[in-house]
């Protein structure tokens, strides 16, 4: 198989292998509008439709409105740390990634990847 056969089909499923992979995926621009999110995050992080377009802080608790506004604003000024956490939902533990998306060499966006990492033993919800 050629270089250009191997991309050419890389090109054709990374679509199918984003929207199923076992890792929740959501795309939010500058602003925290909610641009893309995959079927897993659906399933794990409430994800619906109506919200494309929408201000990620509408749909979040009022306590996580702070961090989402630090994240967003340190990308706007071209920070590129990576923000990590979890949180307790439905009794898993749920290991939240935060980091810049870059293209060509600018943050234009937020990549937010969610992943449930198993049952919540000892921790508070979030």
């Amino acid at each position: 198989m050629s270089q250009e056969s191997v991309e050419l089909n890389f090109a054709r499923i990374m679509p199918a292998v984003i929207g199923e992979m076992p890792v929740g995926l959501t795309l939010l621009d500058l602003e925290g509008r909610i641009l893309y999110y995959n079927a897993y995050a659906a399933k794990v992080a409430d994800r619906k439709p109506e919200y494309l377009g929408r201000d990620v802080r509408e749909l979040h608790q009022p306590q996580s409105n702070d961090k989402i506004e630090l994240i967003l604003n340190e990308y706007k000024k071209g920070g590129k740390n990576e923000h990590h956490w979890q949180v307790i939902r439905d009794g898993l533990t749920v290991g939240v990634r935060v980091a810049p998306l870059v293209v060509g060499g600018r943050n234009v966006g937020l990549i937010h990847t969610i992943q449930v990492q198993g049952q919540s033993q000892d921790q508070e919800p979030a």
